[in-house]
């Protein structure tokens, strides 16, 4: 359960310090899941956007195969996590978003509703379209590599070495109406 800010602040660190097996630079699905609630519980402002439960849309380009594998991959990660836990209390629901041009997809995003945003790596050439979108609509956005937090996403959520790392643009996190727990910023690493 990830409703208990202590004892997510624990669990967080300890997710961030434990070592893992990953593949060159990617964080494993299920892990970037899991860490992406982590962070979301350190959103003051989530219960205020997420309503009855907290909804997770996993955009990705469409028509292109590894990013519709990654999509399923994280769509089924997402799914699972979602089983086992709550965020702030809340229930999680995960939905796909497919980006084909930039007005489809906004009108898709707002339709869906999320708390969250999560970009696969195949959307790093319209991570600047995408942020100017969660900024407009109050979607708190992540990714899994440091490009996009650069780019102006809010959150990266990447391996370095064996461990987690979390990246937090706080500017993009502030734009997209999130208010950040000191607990979070003082493990993760900060954009200027």
């Amino acid at each position: 359960m990830l409703s208990s800010r202590p004892a997510t602040a624990l669990l967080l660190a300890a997710l961030v310090a434990l070592p893992w097996p990953v593949q060159a630079d990617d964080l494993a699905p299920r892990k970037q899941a899991l860490l992406l609630l982590r962070v979301l519980v350190y959103d003051r402002n989530l219960k205020s956007r997420a309503g009855n439960s907290v909804r997770v849309a996993v955009a990705f380009r469409a028509s292109d195969r590894e990013s519709e594998k990654r999509r399923d991959e994280l769509v089924s990660a997402f799914e699972q996590v979602s089983r086992e836990v709550v965020a702030a209390g809340l229930p999680v629901e995960v939905v796909a978003v497919p980006y084909r041009d930039a007005t489809d997809f906004e009108a898709r995003l707002a339709a869906a509703h999320p708390s969250a945003l999560y970009a696969c790596v195949q959307l790093e050439p319209a991570a600047g379209i995408i942020a100017r979108m969660t900024r407009r609509l109050h979607i708190l956005s992540a990714a899994g590599s440091r490009f996009m937090p650069e780019s102006g996403l809010a959150i990266g959520l990447v391996s370095r070495g064996q461990r987690a790392a979390v990246i937090v643009n706080l500017r993009a996190a502030k734009g997209e109406g999130a208010d950040l727990d000191a607990a979070l910023l003082s493990i993760a690493e900060v954009l200027p």
